[in-house]
C-alpha cells in the first residue's frame, strides 16, 4: 500500500511471531509453538479458540495461525511486501500479491477478521495512545496491516483483476458490476442494469437475502444483498447445504454462496469490511507509527479515497465514498 509502511513491516511481522517463542515456560507454549513452525494452523485454532481465558500470548498465536490458515505464512507475508515494495504501484502490488497468497484458502477473509480480532484482544483501542508501549505499536501496526489485508482480500471477490485499475491499465467489467451493486444497495443514483432476481433467498445459515443480476458489457453478474449492502460471496452452493459450495456450475438449483456461513457472527459485506479496515486498519498502523514520512503516506492514500467524494482528509470513509473512490479508478 505504501512503501515505507510495507518496508517497516517486515520488522513488526518478525517481532510478532517472535512473540510466540517456544523459550517461554510450560509445555503448552512449547507445544504451540511447534504446531506454528509445522504450518499447523487447525491445530493452533483448534486447541485455543475456544478457550475461556486466552492469554496476551495465546491470542498472538491465533492471530499467526488464522494469518497462516489464510495462507499468508510469515514467508509468505515477507515476500508479499517485499514484492510490492518493488513495484511503481505498491497498493496495486500489494492487492493482487494478497489475492494470489490467499486464493488456496477455502475462508481467508474470515480468518483475517480473525487474526484482527485475536490482535484487538491484546491491544484493544489503543492504538491511537500516545502512551502505548513499542511492542503495543508493533501490535497496533500488524492489528492494522491485517485489516488492510481483508480490504486487498475483500477486493479480491469484487473484481476479476484489480491490477488494471490501480495501474491505470484498463476497467474490469466485475468491478463495474460489483460497484453497480452497492450502489444499488446503497439506494444511490446509477445508470446500471440491474435485474431483481428473487427477493428472498435463504441459505442454510437461515440468513436470507436479495438476489440481483447486473449486466456489464454484456456479461451478467450476480450478487446477494442485506437491507444497506452487497454480501460477500465466493463460488456457488444449493440453498440447504455450503458444503456443496463450487467454483463454477450449471445446476439452476445452485446460487452464487455466501463467504459467511455463520448466522452467530457478523455479516460479511463489501462496503462495511472496506469501511472497516480503510478506517481502523489505516488509523491503526497511523496512530502506531512513529515516522512523518509514513504518516504522510498513509494520510495521502485515505486523502485519496476521502477527495473522490469532495471530502477532507481528516474524515471518515463511509461506504459511499469507497463507491465513489471505485467509480473513479475504475475509468
Amino acid at each position: 500500500m505504501i512503501n515505507k509502511l510495507l518496508i517497516s513491516s517486515l520488522m513488526t511481522i518478525a517481532i510478532i511471531f517472535s512473540a510466540c517463542d517456544g523459550d517461554s515456560e510450560g509445555e503448552s507454549r512449547l507445544e504451540t509453538q511447534v504446531m506454528l513452525d509445522n504450518a499447523d494452523y487447525e491445530g493452533v485454532i483448534s486447541k485455543l479458540a475456544k478457550s475461556a481465558n486466552v492469554s496476551d500470548e495465546e491470542n498472538l498465536a491465533l492471530g499467526a495461525a488464522y494469518m497462516g490458515r489464510a495462507g499468508l505464512s510469515l514467508s509468505d507475508l515477507v515476500k508479499v511486501i517485499g514484492d510490492s515494495n518493488d513495484e511503481e504501484n505498491a497498493f496495486g502490488a500489494f492487492i493482487s500479491s494478497i489475492e494470489e497468497a490467499t486464493k488456496e484458502s477455502k475462508t481467508p477473509l474470515a480468518d483475517l477478521q480473525n487474526a484482527t480480532a485475536s490482535y484487538d484482544n491484546v491491544v484493544g483501542n489503543k492504538c491511537n495512545d500516545n502512551n502505548i508501549s513499542d511492542s503495543q505499536k508493533d501490535l497496533c501496526i500488524f492489528k492494522g496491516l491485517s485489516q488492510v489485508m481483508s480490504t486487498a482480500t475483500t477486493f479480491s471477490y469484487i473484481a476479476d483483476d484489480i491490477g488494471l485499475v490501480f495501474d491505470n491499465e484498463g476497467t474490469d467489467d466485475k468491478l463495474t458490476a460489483s460497484t453497480c451493486a452497492m450502489e444499488y444497495a446503497l439506494n444511490l443514483e446509477n445508470d446500471c442494469q440491474i435485474k431483481v432476481l428473487d427477493d428472498n433467498l435463504t441459505f442454510a445459515s437461515k440468513l436470507s437475502y436479495k438476489k440481483i443480476e447486473v449486466t456489464t458489457n454484456g456479461k451478467p453478474f450476480e450478487y446477494l444483498l442485506t437491507d444497506t449492502s452487497t454480501v460477500i460471496t465466493k463460488g456457488y452452493c444449493s440453498l440447504e447445504d455450503f458444503s456443496t459450495r463450487e467454483d463454477n456450475t450449471t445446476n439452476s438449483d445452485y446460487h452464487i454462496c455466501p463467504v459467511n456461513e455463520d448466522p452467530n457472527t457478523k455479516e460479511l459485506t463489501t462496503g462495511a469490511i472496506l469501511a472497516d479496515a480503510l478506517n481502523n486498519g489505516v488509523d491503526a498502523i497511523s496512530g502506531a507509527a512513529n515516522d512523518d514520512d509514513m504518516q504522510d503516506d498513509i494520510n495521502e492514500f485515505k486523502k485519496e479515497v476521502l477527495a473522490s467524494s469532495g471530502k477532507s482528509s481528516n474524515e471518515t470513509i463511509t461506504e459511499q465514498d469507497i463507491v465513489n473512490y471505485l467509480n473513479e479508478q475504475n475509468n
